[in-house]
């Protein structure tokens, strides 16, 4: 199930029922709002967490805003019912507010007590990449004066899923020429030589570690480890974009562009959705978008889904954090002289 952890932002937020379904009766209204906001001063005393259900998830409203005075402390002593409240509702999946995030004493303590919830993902809106490869080269491309239609791909791949494969033909069918990069050649040659047979579609399969990608533009790292893609001699002016977790290439002669995340925007309604939930001022939209996305669905839904949705790509991401406009102009003039 997903899960959304926050800080109050007002004390209505604790209250276990919603304030247009009190009674119109005035002196019935206000005992109720008495007896609330008794259980509110009960919930700030004994650290009580509130939850509530929103879509298909829930959020955990801890009883502490950020202006409280030792803030650092007061979280600590909610770290224990959050681990309990989790397991109990089999979180598999959770939005985290980023000043929880940011708040070092607290992430501590949360990765140290979530030990039992250890499949539990934190999303940082790193897996929406796989839906946005099309936008994001799209995006550079844009800004570099160049059609991205007509650039050669390189993906370096390892293992052998489905939504890689998914993937794969989708960018085969909108980017001039696909070249993949593997050392599992014999599962991608044979994918290769389908698509070739069954669509036509032509994909060069390699794994010479000193000549594929020496002159790559384009690099997508599907999922190779820093360490591994150091084997290969890469383009120092490559564009490389990551879809794992696991890090960045990491080279002294290196100086292209590693785009690691994308913020986006969306639709005014999917906004509104989640202002209503008190979590937008709070969580980066990009990362309450990506809690939406059904991965079971294949590809092709999901972004249907997302143009449904009017998803966007406002920034990108590099090693550093969001990338200036002078970095693609940098790149740009570097693969010009």
């Amino acid at each position: 199930m997903q899960g959304y952890l926050k800080l109050k932002e007002k004390d209505e937020e604790l209250y276990e029922v919603e304030l247009s379904d009190l009674p119109s009766h005035k002196i019935v209204n206000k005992l109720i709002c008495l007896y609330l906001q008794f259980i509110v001063k009960i919930k700030k005393w004994l650290h009580i967490i509130t939850v509530k259900e929103i879509y298909s998830g829930l959020i955990f409203i801890l009883p502490i805003s950020h202006s409280e005075k030792n803030l650092t402390k007061q979280l600590k002593k909610c770290i224990l019912k959050t681990k309990k409240l989790l397991k109990k509702y089999q979180i598999s999946q959770i939005v985290i507010a980023e000043e929880l995030k940011q708040n070092e004493g607290f992430m501590q303590a949360f990765q140290d007590e979530r030990k039992v919830e250890s499949k539990m993902k934190i999303l940082d809106g790193k897996e929406l990449m796989p839906y946005l490869l099309e936008e994001v080269i799209e995006y550079i491309s844009k800004k570099q004066g160049k059609t991205a239609q007509l650039e050669d791909l390189y993906l370096l791949i390892k293992q052998d899923n489905y939504q890689y494969q998914e993937n794969i033909l989708w960018l085969a069918r909108n980017f001039k020429t696909i070249n993949i990069v593997t050392p599992t050649l014999k599962v991608y040659q044979k994918l290769a030589k389908q698509l070739e047979e069954k669509q036509d579609i032509i994909i060069t399969v390699t794994n010479n570690k000193k000549k594929s990608l020496k002159r790559a533009n384009w690099i997508i790292n599907f999922d190779l480890s820093p360490e591994e893609m150091k084997k290969y001699t890469i383009n120092r002016t490559a564009t490389i974009i990551y879809l794992t977790k696991e890090g960045v290439y990491e080279e002294n002669t290196f100086e292209g562009l590693h785009i690691c995340k994308a913020g986006i925007d969306v639709s005014q309604e999917i906004k509104d959705f989640f202002e209503k939930q008190n979590l937008l001022k709070q969580c980066p939209i990009t990362v309450l978008y990506e809690s939406t996305i059904q991965h079971k669905k294949t590809l092709k839904q999901v972004r249907q889904q997302m143009k449904k949705d009017q998803v966007t790509i406002e920034k990108l991401y590099g090693r550093r954090g969001i990338l200036e406009e002078k970095e693609y102009e940098k790149i740009k003039e570097l693969k010009c002289s």
